[in-house]
């Protein structure tokens, strides 16, 4: 009997220990590992700035090209109208679709001053989908940005340069392991 009297006992502190534990705020389902590594990869994706979190070279590229354009202070209108006009004719896109790009742009930019600093961040997702081509012509569409108004500055040729860098450490670290067939 004595027996049965410390397990209800027990039973009883138990279920009155969580039932206060809970009151005070706590959650025993926070103990949940699954719905820990759930809250932790969530937190990883949508706790960072959206700007790190481009996966498509051609969302990366607007950002840098507007990037570039925007070395300079805020952006004119001939600037403006520029990239616009590089976004339909470089990226094949509609007027709409290419406004559409420059706005969305601007706005994963408004809270970066300087994007030289955090360039590899804004490239890390999206490093692996450029092609060599496409890091060529990237390149060469800041260099006719940052030239619209005035020479290039020394703002715009930081960025162009270690956006340059970065493609170059990028493509020798894939050429060292080539597999090609001798014969």
């Amino acid at each position: 009997m004595h027996i049965v009297l410390g397990v209800l006992s027990a039973a009883a502190g138990l279920i009155w220990a969580l039932v206060a534990l809970q009151r005070s705020g706590f959650d025993p389902a926070s103990l949940n590992p699954f719905l820990w590594l759930r809250r932790s990869q969530w937190r990883s994706k949508y706790g960072t700035r959206p700007i790190f979190n481009l996966e498509d070279p051609m969302d990366v590229a607007a950002v840098l090209i507007l990037g570039t354009a925007k070395c300079e202070g805020e952006i004119s209108s001939q600037q403006k109208q520029a990239v616009q006009t590089i976004f339909e004719t470089e990226f094949r896109l509609e007027r709409n679709t290419a406004a559409d790009l420059l706005v969305a742009s601007s706005h994963l930019m408004r809270d970066e001053i300087y994007l030289v600093d955090n360039l590899d961040k804004i490239l890390e997702k999206s490093c692996r989908r450029f092609t060599a081509e496409q890091a060529r012509s990237l390149l060469s569409l800041m260099q006719r940005v940052g030239a619209i108004e005035s020479g290039i500055n020394e703002e715009q040729r930081k960025l162009i340069l270690a956006t340059e860098k970065y493609f170059e450490k990028l493509y020798a670290r894939q050429g060292k392991w080539h597999t090609g067939t001798t014969g």
